[in-house]
């Protein structure tokens, strides 16, 4: 993926998409914790506590790029990042508590969750 193509309308997408998203996944989290009886305050904290160091990786971008005046939308891509991992979550999250998700979808999700954990993997 080019830097340069994630181009969100307005500025303000670049925050609101991935706050919308990690609500989303918060709820249906909740949801398919209810369902299957799992619920774990502790594990939730986590959760809470890792999607604020998202959004704040999110502002830690934008800053970076305007003070750097970087030549990429760096804040984008970290946004669109989160996104995809959101919505990852999200659709995992309802598989988990019985909504029928087909199968396509998950196979392609789980492919683009996989190839997002070998590169993190080839980081380290």
């Amino acid at each position: 993926m080019n830097f340069n193509e994630i181009n969100y309308t307005h500025a303000y997408w670049i925050f609101l998409l991935p706050l919308v998203m990690a609500s989303a996944d918060i709820v249906t989290g909740w949801i398919q914790a209810s369902v299957n009886g799992t619920w774990d305050s502790t594990k939730m904290r986590k959760g809470l506590y890792r999607k604020a160091g998202e959004l704040g990786v999110i502002v830690l971008a934008y800053v970076a790029g305007m003070a750097l005046t970087l030549p990429i939308n760096l804040a984008g891509f970290v946004s669109g990042y989160i996104v995809i991992m959101e919505a990852i979550s999200i659709l995992e999250n309802l598989d988990r508590a019985g909504v029928p998700i087909p199968h396509w979808i998950t196979r392609k999700l789980g492919k683009v969750a996989k190839e997002m954990d070998e590169a993190e993997n080839d980081e380290e």
